[in-house]
């Protein structure tokens, strides 16, 4: 047969179609398990890889995130506490020289006592109760954390799991936050701790700094407080019930919930005696003891300690709260912590006081011929340069005869009435151009419901009436209610408030004042504000529009010199153009020396003053803020128990007396404007550029870009305005405000003004 018989090559492929099918079927199962089998493989192995970077990424990025908060991790040096140093506070003479002004020596209810000298059984009931398993872990107990964290993805509240070392740290730092983020926080430092120092150091520190209730840090205070003894004498049972307390010591303190100290202490005995800390002897013997445990509470110091103890001037103690504010802020510690920086580490405090300052304002604050004869009615005072630095300030009246005490011009918050309206509704409104100098501003009242949800017509002027229209001028100078009410509706509410807490640091303002009318344009806040925020903000008419957070210190170091907090280089924020302070500032030099002006027994001769007053309902609250160009100082006087203020005058007097003793030997100067500023005369009657037939003008100040038009209301002659550049001398009106002559001539105008009105 032919090779090439093709019947047969037929023949053949018919042979072989018979078993093919099968053939096909396990190749192509075999094709299939292979690609499924790369594909497989190949989706591992992206996964894989996907899973390595990932993990270097996340160990990288815990990396970075514990080097930071390492690098920054204060609390970590354990040991600085043992041995307590004095602090120092230094401050700055007229030459610019550093002067001590004062030690600070540790306040705190604790006795620092060496590890040798702790009793063990002290040592086997917090290890007993605490963490059974101290000595064999590296910081944190994996068992535990584990069972934390299921805890937490449960959404328990409490979920335990925390070593000494962790406990520790929590204490140090009083981080209280409930998240998996405090928990990665803790265990990083825990580790870290544990490589820095031993376990007996660890437990030592713990010993001495934990609370343990009724104010006492530490064993020995707490041995002390409750035994009337020192920690090297308690028994068994004493020691349990001082463990005890550790974990709530609200809850477990022997003086206020006796019984549940009983059952907790005896629960720590009972701990110790199944770890084969104590023998079952012991254990019997301290539960007898247990059940007839006495305590006596000798927290109260003697009037002989109290009289020994030193007490801080307001401005030292201002400074000193300050500090723990920032410290407590800047390396995520707790207050306890950072006070124990300041009372026993031997911290060096470069503070901003201007010792005259000071001496002046605590002289005057207790001269009973400048004084109101109203011993009750109290005073919150706060002086601060143009950049911020607190030069003095007086949170009472009365003499200070603690620490620590109620501070009226740093803490107390008071609705601030008028003093408001400048840094709420003026300068806003003429930062946007919005309105000029000499603007028309409707006095007239808005529509506001009331609270049984009626419109009715508000705010009321204190001189009973509205005018129509007024100049801004004029009602900034008069104090008047309703123009603020006009320009707060224009400017909406939230964008005022957005710049008093954006732009000028108000952090006593609430979310209900964004939407209140009341707050915003009569000072109707809801909680109040303090004088330290309120001067602050007036900061910006001296200086050319920057707000500076007020600060009481330059710099802090350690007992190394290391720079810890530092205000040197402090960048102010920008809350309005140079322009808008400059036209502000010549507006409130109106307050002080207008016809019409309510702070005009603020002037001081020869010196450049603004301001402006300030008055709650039913003369609660009576402020002044007061600008000159050395300082600037704001002024709260009232009743802690608010009622009727009768001296209302008392603010300003008060005011006035300490600024001129200040200013009286230093050399003449006067604010810095912003020379494109412009001056001319305008209208009286409709706000705009006065013409030489307008009978009723005074001079303005205008950015170049809100210049008012060309008045056309007195008369059809235009007259080519009188420009003038506002770094050029004083126009006449400023420049004869002392004068007999000149007063009496504003008071014409002013009266022309009213009649026409």
């Amino acid at each position: 047969m032919r090779k090439t018989d093709i019947s047969q090559y037929g023949k053949k492929s018919s042979s072989k179609s018979n078993i093919a099918p099968n053939k096909r079927k396990k190749n192509s199962s075999s094709r299939l398990r292979h690609v499924l089998f790369v594909i497989c493989g190949r989706a591992f192995l992206s996964l894989f890889i996907i899973m390595i970077f990932t993990g270097i990424m996340l160990l990288f990025s815990l990396n970075t995130y514990r080097k930071t908060l390492l690098e920054n991790d204060i609390a970590l040096n354990i040991t600085s506490s043992k041995v307590p140093l004095t602090s120092f506070i230094y401050s700055y003479d007229e030459d610019n020289n550093i002067q001590e002004y004062q030690k600070i020596y540790s306040h705190e209810n604790r006795v620092w006592v060496d590890f040798s000298e702790i009793p063990k059984h002290m040592k086997d009931a917090i290890i007993s109760i605490e963490d059974k398993r101290f000595y064999d872990h590296g910081g944190i107990d994996l068992k535990r954390t584990i069972g934390a964290v299921l805890n937490f993805t449960k959404g328990s509240k409490t979920y335990g799991g925390s070593t000494l070392t962790q406990q520790l740290i929590k204490n140090i730092t009083e981080d209280n936050e409930v998240s998996l983020t405090r928990k990665l926080r803790e265990i990083f430092r825990a580790i870290e701790l544990e490589k820095r120092f031993s376990k007996d150091e660890i437990l030592e520190c713990y010993l001495n700094i934990v609370n343990f209730g009724g104010g006492s840090r530490g064993v020995e205070t707490a041995a002390n407080l409750y035994f009337n003894k020192s920690i090297r004498d308690c028994s068994i049972a004493e020691c349990a019930a001082i463990a005890g307390i550790t974990q709530n010591p609200a809850a477990y303190n022997p003086l206020y919930h006796p019984d549940n100290n009983k059952n907790r202490r005896e629960i720590v005995m009972r701990e110790m005696y199944e770890q084969d800390r104590i023998t079952k002897q012991e254990y019997e013997q301290a539960l007898r003891e247990s059940s007839v445990m006495k305590f006596e509470d000798y927290s109260k110091k003697t009037a002989e300690e109290l009289s020994n103890s030193h007490i801080n001037n307001w401005y030292v103690e201002t400074l000193l709260r300050d500090i723990t504010n920032d410290l407590c802020e800047k390396y995520n510690i707790g207050k306890a912590a950072a006070e124990n920086m300041i009372y026993s580490q031997g911290l060096k405090i470069y503070s901003c006081v201007d010792t005259e300052a000071q001496n002046i304002t605590e002289r005057i604050i207790k001269d009973p011929k400048i004084m109101p004869s109203d011993k009750n009615l109290e005073v919150g005072y706060t002086m601060m340069d143009l950049n911020g630095r607190i030069l003095a300030t007086i949170g009472s009246r009365k003499e200070k005869t603690g620490n620590l005490l109620y501070d009226r011009a740093n803490v107390a918050r008071r609705q601030p009435g008028s003093t408001i309206k400048p840094i709420s509704a003026y300068t806003p409104i003429i930062d946007q151009n919005i309105y000029n100098y000499s603007s028309l501003i409707p006095d007239q009242p808005v529509k506001v419901l009331n609270s049984k949800g009626e419109y009715i017509d508000w705010p009321n002027n204190w001189y009973k009436s509205y005018k129509g229209h007024v100049t801004l001028q004029w009602a900034i100078e008069k104090s008047a209610n309703a123009p603020v009410a006009q320009l707060i509706n224009l400017l909406t509410s939230a964008k005022s408030y957005e710049f008093l807490t954006k732009k000028l640091g108000f952090t006593s303002l609430d979310s209900s004042d964004s939407v209140s009318l009341s707050a915003l344009a009569t000072g109707g806040t809801h909680y109040g504000v303090t004088p330290r925020e309120m001067t602050g903000a007036f900061q910006i008419f001296g200086n050319g529009g920057k707000y500076y957070k007020p600060y009481t210190y330059y710099y802090v170091t350690d007992r190394n010199d290391k720079i810890l907090l530092d205000n040197r280089n402090n960048i102010p924020i920008k809350s309005v153009s140079s322009k808008t302070a400059t036209i502000m500032n010549r507006l409130l030099r109106n307050v002080i020396i207008g016809s019409e002006g309510t702070g005009r027994s603020a002037n001081i001769p020869d010196w450049n003053v603004i301001g402006k007053t300030g008055t709650t309902n039913d003369d609660y609250d009576s402020w002044f803020i007061g600008l000159t160009p050395y300082a600037v100082a704001g002024i709260w006087t009232g009743y802690d128990n608010p009622k009727r203020i009768h001296e209302t005058g008392a603010a300003i007097r008060i005011w006035k007396n300490i600024m001129t003793e200040y200013l009286k030997n230093k050399p003449k100067i006067d604010f810095n404007y912003d020379p494109d500023v412009i001056s001319a005369t305008y209208c009286k009657h409709s706000g705009k550029l006065a013409t030489i037939n307008c009978s009723n003008v005074s001079t303005g100040y205008y950015a170049p870009e809100n210049v008012p038009e060309t008045c056309n209301v007195c008369s059809s002659i235009i007259a080519e305005p009188d420009y003038e550049n506002i770094s050029e001398e004083e126009n006449d009106q400023d420049t004869a405000t002392n004068s007999e002559d000149q007063e009496n001539n504003n008071s014409f105008l002013g009266s022309l003004f009213d009649n026409f009105f």
